[in-house]
């Protein structure tokens, strides 16, 4: 049996124009016509980025943990290392995930030169 799902359109004017959409049933990104490979969790952790692209993003937010609740040193070790495959599969996009030291993760549009090469 396949499952049906449908892909909903994401918005958001920080994102430069870019057609995403997404489906919470399949775990699937597609950006430009293009389908993101992703992990359950890597997933999720990129929905929330984009959906809240142009803010910066607590860890524990990121995590769906209490605020003030400490992170253990191997779960910020592996969500930094979802993240940068994130980042990777993003760059080709002209998009990136900033580290926020100290606070989170923000995703936003390259400057155009840096998009370009130019």
């Amino acid at each position: 049996m396949v499952a049906s799902a449908t892909l909903h359109l994401l918005e958001r004017p920080q994102l430069r124009g870019h057609r995403i959409q997404y489906s919470d049933s399949l775990h699937l990104v597609v950006i430009d016509e293009t389908v993101i490979p992703c992990t359950p969790t890597e997933y999720s952790l990129l929905l929330a980025l984009l959906q809240r692209a142009g803010e910066g993003i607590p860890i524990n937010h990121l995590l769906g943990r209490p605020a003030q609740q400490a992170v253990e040193w191997h779960t910020r070790r592996n969500l930094t290392q979802h993240i940068s495959r994130l980042r990777a599969r993003l760059w080709p996009f002209g998009l990136d995930i900033l580290c926020l030291t100290g606070y989170g993760y923000l995703l936003l549009a390259r400057p155009h030169e840096q998009t370009t090469g130019t």
